[in-house]
């Protein structure tokens, strides 16, 4: 009997010849691979567990621009709905990073803001300001009053392969602390996004090494991580591939090793020192391989080289091929640039060239070129703040006169109009009674008691923001 470890069977053998069949099957064929099991629903559960805690929802108002059309496909863009007075509403998504309350998220989710709340895990809230931003990698830091919050575990970026597992959290569609699952599906992707401000002037030193995954992402996903199945953070996640604005099959993530060394520039000097060749790069192209003498389309092709500049002074031609820096390989541009992204200013660095089929190599002295900001101060809302709103005495009772748009007393209930008669379980008859317990107040937390024509009483609980 001729034994076959392909197609299928004929007729019905016995289990002696099933037996032999299979040994025989093993001998010819060789030990199948072992497949690695898919992870267990328990692996997601724990991973989710060790960084949900440490992810905070942003809110952010700034002043509305005029419309210039459809919106472009980022996560964390303003939410439709929007309130008058030419103020415009924002969400996104964020992770602590220490207990001095710093909190790494994108930097178009606090864009041009104006005031920007933190939500955490555990439903408190606090008012945060933006430390620094850096549009040219969209990372951007808040900062929120030090506390024993449960801080972040970050990974390493440059260890992911295609077809990990991720994981994406954040806040999509207001939908607070949500979480999807997807698959690593490329490493380093340019895609454009950075190149251009909001203004349409151009972005200086655009860097995009992406991480792209299929894990759901959607507006108000932005600034919230990218993690792996141990719960570490590996990506902050800024965009996604999408005709609508809407998750359409692919999403994309900063680096966290890239997001990392930005957010300490960002905390430390408020800005990002990075290194430069000073030289205009392209992918190359079928064309361009066959003008070089290359064997592949590998490398990133010099269009252009800053007269006096690093490149220049070191020799780098037109359309010299980078292959390589030091020790790390260059295929894309967008190598080229993470790799530079590592590199110190004024450090020397090696570039591995092909010039029209030659290989050579250049000792670079790397420039600096600096990118980021802090913001300007935010000068105080015009109406009511501190509380987030104004009283006025009306006949024997004081009753709320104004209350500042998206405050936290506004999101609790606040409206023009209602008569207050308690805080803090407090008779109040007159302003300064108001006044005098409102200061009086526990940690900032008012319980107040109004009227309202329709309802009747009606008690409202918030805190204050100082």
């Amino acid at each position: 009997m001729h034994a076959s470890c392909t197609g299928p069977a004929r007729m019905s053998i016995g289990p002696r010849c099933i037996a032999l069949a299979a040994a025989l099957c093993v001998a010819a064929c060789g030990q199948e691979e072992e497949r690695v099991p898919a992870p267990a629903a328990a692996t997601f559960r724990e991973a989710v567990d060790r960084v949900l805690p440490s992810v905070v929802y942003i809110q952010v108002e700034s002043a509305r621009p005029p419309y210039e059309g459809p919106l472009p496909p980022l996560p964390g863009l303003p939410l439709p709905d929007m309130p008058p007075g030419g103020i415009q509403l924002g969400a996104g998504s964020g992770i602590i990073l220490d207990r001095e309350g710093y909190i790494l998220t994108s930097d178009h989710v606090v864009e041009g803001a104006t005031a920007v709340t933190v939500t955490l895990h555990d439903r408190r809230e606090f008012e945060a300001h933006v430390v620094a931003r850096d549009p040219s990698t969209d990372v951007a830091v808040l900062k929120i009053q030090p506390g024993d919050y449960p801080v972040a575990r970050l990974g390493d970026s440059d260890q992911l392969q295609l077809g990990d597992w991720v994981l994406a959290v954040g806040s999509p569609l207001g939908l607070q602390f949500s979480v999807s699952a997807g698959v690593v599906s490329a490493k380093g992707r340019s895609i454009g996004i950075l190149g251009t401000r909001r203004d349409g002037a151009a972005q200086a030193a655009p860097l995009e090494h992406f991480i792209q995954t299929d894990a759901a992402m959607n507006p108000g996903n932005s600034g919230g991580p990218l993690v792996d199945l141990e719960g570490r953070v590996v990506g902050i996640n800024t965009a996604i591939a999408s005709p609508t604005g809407l998750y359409f099959g692919y999403g994309f993530a900063v680096p966290i090793n890239l997001a990392r060394r930005v957010a300490d520039q960002l905390i430390r000097q408020g800005y990002v020192s990075r290194a430069y060749l000073g030289v205009m790069l392209d992918e190359v192209e079928s064309a361009d391989a066959q003008v070089y003498g290359l064997t592949s389309t590998e490398g990133a092709e010099v269009v252009h080289v800053e007269p006096n500049g690093p490149a220049d002074r070191a020799g780098v031609e037109l359309g010299d091929i980078i292959i390589g820096i030091g020790d790390r390989e260059v295929t894309t541009v967008s190598d080229l640039q993470a790799a530079l992204a590592e590199l110190t200013p004024g450090a020397i660095a090696r570039l591995h060239i092909i010039r029209y089929g030659t290989r050579t190599a250049v000792d670079v002295e790397l420039g600096a070129i600096r990118s980021g900001e802090r913001p300007a101060p935010q000068p105080t809302p015009p109406g009511p703040h501190g509380i987030g709103f104004s009283v006025a005495q009306q006949g024997d009772r004081p009753v709320v006169a104004a209350v500042r748009p998206h405050s936290p007393a506004a999101r609790a209930g606040i409206r023009p109009g209602q008569v207050i008669l308690e805080v803090n379980r407090r008779e109040v008859t007159t302003v300064e009674e108001f006044a005098s317990a409102v200061r009086q107040a526990h940690n900032g937390v008012l319980s107040v008691i109004v009227a309202e024509p329709e309802l009747g009483r009606r008690i409202i609980n918030f805190e204050t923001r100082p």
